[in-house]
């Protein structure tokens, strides 16, 4: 385990506060969901919690199949890292600075005129759609669909796999 020197006391409330240098390095942001883990009698470990693991065998075979009936690009990714994209392995890359940036203002502020580098090496280009997956209620990612070509709406289907993915999520 490293070391990083810092010490905080825990306050009247059994809080203590990560610091600043740790959170933006493992990229945590406010309202994230983290796991608490006893090592043993004197180790406390925190992990930031995942709803969705990237190692869903559902998850990529229904974004493989998704991405051939829509013949399109399809993209799942976490709050901070794309997990799954079709017929590609991924190994959990993580989102671009911009992406990120992009994303926690909302997907309302997402232009689908304009491309998203999603990741230092993936840029989506238009026309694509991106939709929020929300299961219990938390935005944990998001799905977006890179179209090859302008095609008529696909919003109905869109959603319906958003939800589908979000109930998946909450079972598991």
């Amino acid at each position: 385990m490293k070391t990083t020197g810092i010490t905080r006391r825990i306050d009247e409330l059994g809080r203590i506060v990560i610091p600043k240098e740790i959170r933006n390095n493992m990229r945590i942001k406010p309202g994230e969901l983290m796991e608490i883990y006893l090592s043993d009698l004197e180790t406390i470990t925190l992990k930031k919690h995942d709803v969705i693991t990237g190692e869903e065998s559902f998850i990529k075979n229904y974004v493989n199949h998704l991405a051939s009936v829509l013949k399109a690009n399809v993209y799942l990714t976490s709050l901070s890292e794309v997990l799954f994209i079709n017929n590609k392995d991924t190994n959990r890359i993580g989102l671009s600075a911009s992406a990120e940036k992009l994303f926690s203002n909302g997907i309302e502020s997402v232009n689908q005129k304009e491309t998203i580098s999603l990741t230092d090496d993936i840029v989506i280009n238009k026309p694509f759609s991106v939709s929020p997956l929300i299961p219990n209620g938390d935005l944990v990612g998001y799905l977006i669909i890179e179209n090859k070509k302008e095609v008529d709406n696909n919003k109905d289907l869109i959603s319906f796999s958003t939800s589908l993915l979000s109930d998946y999520l909450e079972q598991n």
